[in-house]
């Protein structure tokens, strides 16, 4: 990820955390064999065959809002895998499954719009069951490095799905007492608006970011982040173009088309809990710390979960 700067040690904020006392879970409907996870995950989820095409997959991922969605058997409901919004940018031209749509379809997007979502998707799944513990899906975040679960039955049958900003906005009003400078990162890998949408998305996977802040004469212009990429590609003109060319001329539009600019910012000295509590009505991740009207680090919630996980 980013470089950063030595800062507050972070058994600091834990201790912070813990005082502030025991968490109140939301009540969620009895299921079979129900654990404390279903109380914050979200049930009931979407799920898609692996015979989906990737680009009926892709807007059900635009239009719902999802950064993951399961692949399930369509007859037992089984997980066979996870599609994630980074796999679709690896597709799209960020990584080594852009072969796909090079090799076997010689550059045609149209043509590649039908390949099946099982190509591009996650086999190997980290998962927890619905009767699994709130510590035990943060110990399973923190340890496989994913930012999300299913949530499985004793069958393998998918109920729900739990995500790192479940956690952090369950701990989000505990969480207060420090500067947003010392939790931040201060070194923040930019872009210019200039640059072409296939070297954003090829830093994206290169350095598993799922953000990218744009600058010009060190001005923050705005946000380039996984879901507004694939929303450029979900647009009917961005479709009619690659109807009649390739998908490299696409790739070569100035990722200012896609960058948002209305983003919700903060300063470096505001407390950490005003950072979460803008995420959580914003609903966010991430937040752009301006001081004097240049980016001075960035603040995600992972940052938040790396300190719930310790």
């Amino acid at each position: 990820m980013v470089a950063r700067q030595s800062r507050r040690p972070r058994t600091s904020f834990r201790r912070i955390l813990r005082e502030k006392g025991p968490l109140e879970l939301k009540t969620h409907p009895s299921k079979k064999r129900e654990g404390e996870i279903m109380k914050i995950a979200r049930s009931p989820v979407i799920t898609m065959a692996p015979t989906t095409p990737v680009y009926d997959a892709l807007k059900i991922m635009v239009k719902e809002g999802f950064r993951r969605m399961p692949v399930v058997d369509p007859g037992t409901k089984k997980l066979l895998g996870v599609v994630t919004a980074t796999d679709f940018i690896n597709y799209l031209g960020g990584g080594d499954k852009f072969q796909i749509i090079q090799k076997k379809y010689g550059g045609n997007f149209f043509k590649a719009i039908n390949e099946p979502v099982k190509s591009i998707m996650t086999p190997k799944v980290i998962s927890i069951r619905t009767c699994g513990k709130i510590n035990e899906a943060i110990e399973l975040m923190k340890k496989n490095r994913v930012g999300g679960l299913p949530v499985v039955d004793e069958n393998n049958q998918v109920w729900a799905i739990v995500t790192e900003r479940d956690i952090v906005m369950l701990f989000s009003g505990k969480i207060r007492g420090a500067k947003v400078a010392d939790l931040m990162s201060k070194q923040v890998v930019t872009a210019k608006p200039e640059t072409p949408i296939m070297e954003i998305e090829r830093k994206m996977i290169e350095k598993r970011f799922r953000r990218l802040p744009i600058v010009s004469d060190s001005a923050f212009i705005g946000m380039a982040t996984v879901r507004s990429i694939l929303r450029f590609f979900g647009t009917s003109q961005v479709f009619k173009h690659l109807q009649s060319g390739t998908i490299l001329q696409v790739l070569q539009t100035p990722v200012i088309e896609v960058t948002m600019k209305d983003v919700a910012t903060i300063n470096p000295e505001a407390d950490i809990g005003q950072a979460a509590k803008i995420m959580k009505e914003k609903h966010v991740g991430s937040l752009p710390v301006i001081a004097n009207s240049k980016l001075v680090g960035i603040i995600t919630e992972r940052d938040f979960f790396k300190i719930i996980a310790g």
